[in-house]
């Protein structure tokens, strides 16, 4: 009873994901797995090359959700600066952490996209624009980034 109240007080939460955008979405996940797995299990001499993969990826990842969310506010009738700008330092923060290896331990560089897509997510989930089902789609695909990474966290840790 509580639960049909609720659902009826927020109409969009019932919103489908598109077929299309839950299978692209998916998709983008099997980098994080693939890599994050032959990082922790794969032969010795892949693992350095596996480890550089989830940080690329997780950098290129990190700007495509930055330009999702420049993309949203440029489409306004009057652009907010503060959202643009806040946009821009995600793919700045990925950067950052992909050149940090030549400074940091891998756990350090781990540890920080992990920080930096769950504050990305909490972002979009508590302030999103665009479909109403974008949150869930997000929660969803920030999983399994995060627990990708923090697999890969742990194999860090023991180096």
């Amino acid at each position: 009873m509580a639960f049909e109240a609720a659902a009826a007080d927020h109409p969009q939460d019932r919103v489908p994901v598109p077929p299309a955008v839950w299978v692209c979405g998916l998709a983008t996940l099997i980098p994080f797995v693939i890599c994050s797995v032959l990082f922790c299990y794969g032969p010795i001499d892949l693992r350095q090359v596996a480890l550089i993969s989830l940080l690329a990826y997780s950098s290129a990842m990190m700007s495509y959700l930055g330009g999702v969310r420049c993309g949203l506010e440029i489409e306004r009738a009057n652009p907010r600066w503060l959202t643009l700008g806040l946009s821009l330092l995600f793919p700045l923060a990925g950067f950052g952490l992909l050149l940090g290896g030549l400074k940091f331990e891998p756990a350090w560089q781990l540890s920080g996209f992990l920080l930096v897509f769950i504050l990305q997510w909490l972002w979009d989930v508590t302030n999103h624009d665009g479909p109403a089902w974008r949150p869930r789609l997000r929660t969803l695909l920030t999983s399994g980034a995060a627990i990708s990474l923090a697999f890969a966290l742990e194999q860090a840790l023991h180096l």
